[in-house]
């Protein structure tokens, strides 16, 4: 009887097995509450930057300024989806060139700040790590943390920026005449 009992076990325990199907594991890590403050000791044209804990800055710096790293672009935009529902739908970031200031959405110029503020260039990575689309996001150090808010400048020229000419004038070489008649 013992022996008959084992074979049966053995099909009920595999038949189970088949039955029940393993949900993936996720490995998340949580998103840090604070961001260290960090500074590229040298920006060289062609010289990738680290940071004193070993992580990148963007491969494109413009001076020595306040910058986030790679890992603490990517918390930022983890705290950006986090916090309301954008319409960012990217797997990930990645940066590839940084500059201070914020570009400003509606007149498409860099602001300049007192405080740790840049524009970067960031592709916007997809679920496998290609690249989706590359956008301008502003950076700002604020409560220990770096944020993101991404930044849709126009992408038509602004109305002064037009070559229109001058009215021709045919009398513009008689001597001692006013400028503007």
């Amino acid at each position: 009887m013992r022996q008959a009992l084992l074979p049966a076990l053995v099909c009920c325990v595999t038949v189970a097995g088949c039955a029940a199907t393993p949900q993936p594991v996720v490995a998340t890590t949580p998103i840090p509450a604070t961001d260290a403050l960090y500074q590229p000791s040298k920006v060289a044209p062609g010289r990738l930057e680290y940071a004193p804990d070993r992580t990148t800055f963007a491969p494109i710096l413009t001076e020595k300024f306040p910058y986030p790293t790679q890992a603490e672009a990517k918390d930022a935009y983890r705290r950006r989806l986090a916090s309301g529902p954008e319409n960012l739908s990217a797997g990930s970031i990645w940066l590839f060139g940084c500059k201070p200031g914020a570009l400003d959405a509606q007149t498409a110029r860099v602001v300049r700040y007192r405080g740790p503020v840049v524009h970067c260039a960031t592709d916007f990575l997809d679920g496998s790590g290609l690249i989706k689309s590359r956008e301008t996001a502003n950076f700002y150090y604020v409560d220990t943390v770096w944020r993101m808010q991404v930044v849709h400048p126009p992408r038509s020229p602004v109305p002064w920026r037009a070559h229109e000419s001058s009215p021709h004038d045919m009398w513009w070489w008689i001597p001692w005449r006013s400028r503007y008649e």
